[in-house]
């Protein structure tokens, strides 16, 4: 459905789409004006496509409907909530399809040991509401106080400490989404399989067809899980094609990670990770890139849970900031370092002070 350019429209092809677009969702939220279409051109990275109209859709019955129109008119459609994307994936030159003044439910379910959440609702907003629980969604991205679980869902985000345990893969339950052809399933409902069966035989048909010719090719299933064993967010989900048990899982997972372009998942059902109540910072100077890089394997030892590098560009970044206190006065060279890691460790409620050596 993201298309990075969209043929021309004749005079006459524009008017009927945005009719049928005003029909759909209604004439105050269908935004053609260059102002409203130059505004959403670009998100946090360094693409600009000026879409051809934006939509303000507020309901599942919404996107559905303008997704049957963006189908009839032959017109790319991108969704875009909170914008905090570095590649651009929030961007499209068809049909822009704003999802962030709708979709922001959040329901707390089993006292916080799972969670449903809609695609606009902020990763912040919900761990918010997680809190009281000693709980929190598996991803956890730099951006979570603008980005929403839509994308969230769309990027299989991780964050420092998520990795491939915790991001969106391992812990989403269930969703609910709205395929291209704008049929809506629920993948936890009782007959979503006979639904689907039903609305979208021919998508049955080819992943069926798919998931039977990969798992029955070894080399394939092999070359899959080797390239999956570590974080890798690169194109669609194939391991599901491995690991997912029947047709519904096999959906949620492909769903995870495609950027919008199999589908809108308008809301879903995280499983909770339990927050340790404390945690520490630490910061590791190492003269060279190469020096840091050989401890890490005694890093990983310790049982850290994120571990970040910084090079001496970032580092000379850093010390630009007002609230900057350079670690590295007094060091033996007396000049700032090439390299540091920086560790992040939770705490557990019976740590003591322990060490642990390590081999710079």
């Amino acid at each position: 459905m993201d298309l990075r350019g969209t043929p021309e429209l004749s005079p006459s092809a524009r008017r009927r789409l945005l009719a049928d677009l005003t029909g759909a969702v209604g004439r105050d939220r269908v935004l053609d004006r260059a102002i409203d279409r130059h505004s959403r051109a670009h998100d946090a990275s360094h693409y600009l496509l000026v879409p051809l109209v934006v939509v303000i859709a507020e309901s599942i019955e919404e996107v559905a409907a303008v997704m049957a129109v963006a189908a009839a008119h032959h017109v790319p459609v991108t969704f875009r909530s909170g914008g905090t994307s570095l590649s651009g994936q929030a961007s499209g030159a068809g049909i822009l399809v704003d999802t962030r003044r709708g979709f922001r439910r959040i329901e707390v379910l089993d006292d916080g040991e799972r969670v449903r959440a809609q695609a606009g609702a902020t990763l912040r907003a919900v761990n918010t509401r997680l809190a009281r629980h000693g709980r929190a969604l598996g991803p956890d991205p730099a951006s979570e106080a603008a980005c929403t679980i839509g994308g969230v869902i769309a990027n299989n985000s991780s964050g420092m400490a998520a990795g491939i345990e915790h991001n969106s893969t391992r812990t989403l339950e269930s969703l609910v989404a709205v395929l291209p052809s704008g049929t809506v399933v629920d993948t936890a409902a009782e007959d979503s399989l006979l639904h689907l069966r039903r609305h979208e035989p021919r998508l049955v048909a080819d992943l069926e067809r798919l998931q039977d010719r990969i798992r029955h090719d070894p080399d394939a299933v092999a070359e899959i899980r080797e390239r999956f064993s570590l974080k890798n967010t690169m194109g669609y989900s194939l391991d599901a094609f491995c690991e997912a048990e029947g047709l519904l899982q096999l959906l949620n997972r492909l769903l995870i990670g495609s950027e919008g372009t199999l589908g809108f998942v308008a809301d879903a059902v995280f499983r909770a990770v339990p927050v340790q109540p404390a945690a520490a910072t630490g910061l590791l100077i190492f003269d060279s890139v190469d020096a840091a890089a050989r401890s890490l394997p005694d890093l990983v030892g310790t049982g850290a849970k994120a571990l970040e590098l910084m090079d001496a560009e970032s580092l000379r970044v850093a010390r630009r900031l007002p609230q900057a206190r350079p670690p590295w006065t007094g060091s033996r060279s007396g000049t700032m370092p090439r390299s540091s890691w920086s560790i992040g460790e939770t705490i557990p409620p019976n740590w003591t002070a322990s060490s642990a050596p390590l081999r710079p």
